[in-house]
């Protein structure tokens, strides 16, 4: 696709739930499945222009099955509608979606970013999916920070719980829980969104090449998920710490237990010795 240089395409990305039917997908979403590899399909579909000038212009949708969907040259109400159709596919659908906005330009003669937004002399659709991919990762990134925050404030809870009175309130049962779901969150990170690897189609184009690692440096992908990996540890850490002194309390509320029904015993034998 050469694009008038004129031309803006925006690119918009949003985490509509936890997982998406990948399979399902594949078999019932319209399109022009440009690419499909394990996790991700990439369509090309025919999209009114999103200036209104009713022309039908190639747009992409890119379905990753971590739950996110990006578009690119997509009106909000194309947009809306592939929404609606794609939720019959996902799996833990998400109340909130969290959406991230990118613009591709078409005007300059060496590639450039700028915040937002990156230049180029001409794209067709590798270049495409390389950009909506790191779209799409940043958006599952600001929904992971925003799920680690909401962890992180829990725990704090408890730490504060602790200052203040002495000893945790909480139960064992729910620090485990909550261990688990720490758990269950930095496997899903590591397994979705374990990005140090470029695609392989950037192997064996210098220019794919650049676009990937200038992608990836203006998301901070790298860094992010090592901070998010590093919060999620730490957090596990912190909760195993609470745990073991649930734990402590209830060995030692046991061995009071202990303690007072062998008195009781001793005195009820004191007892019957007593009154014979």
């Amino acid at each position: 696709m050469q694009p008038d240089p004129r031309h803006i395409l925006t690119i918009r990305s949003f985490q509509i739930a936890e997982g998406i039917d990948i399979k399902r997908c594949r078999n019932e979403f319209p399109g022009e499945l440009v690419t499909a590899a394990p996790g991700e399909l990439f369509y090309r579909r025919k999209a009114a222009s999103p200036e209104g000038t009713g022309e039908r212009e190639d747009g992409y949708v890119y379905v990753l099955d971590y739950g996110v969907v990006t578009f690119a040259g997509h009106g909000e109400a194309e947009m809306s509608a592939l929404l609606d159709k794609l939720q019959e596919f996902c799996e833990t659908p998400l109340a909130t979606r969290m959406g991230e906005d990118f613009r591709v330009h078409a005007d300059v003669q060496e590639l450039a970013f700028t915040f937002n937004d990156i230049h180029l002399p001409a794209f067709n659709s590798d270049v495409i999916r390389i950009i909506m991919l790191y779209v799409g990762q940043s958006a599952a990134l600001d929904h992971y920070e925003a799920v680690v925050d909401r962890m992180l404030a829990e725990a704090g809870k408890i730490a504060q719980e602790l200052e203040r009175f002495g000893r945790l309130k909480t139960s064992r049962g729910n620090v485990q829980r909550f261990i688990g779901r720490t758990l269950s969150i930095r496997s899903r990170l590591v397994d979705n969104l374990y990005i140090m690897d470029a695609p392989d189609i950037t192997w064996e184009s210098e220019y794919l090449d650049k676009i990937d690692r200038g992608m990836k440096k203006i998301f901070d992908i790298a860094e992010r998920f090592r901070s998010l990996d590093y919060q999620l540890r730490e957090n596990k850490e912190n909760l195993e710490l609470f745990a073991e002194l649930l734990q402590f309390r209830q060995s030692n509320m046991l061995e009071w237990i202990i303690i007072a029904l062998f008195l009781i015993e001793t005195v009820n034998l004191i007892r019957t010795a007593l009154s014979r």
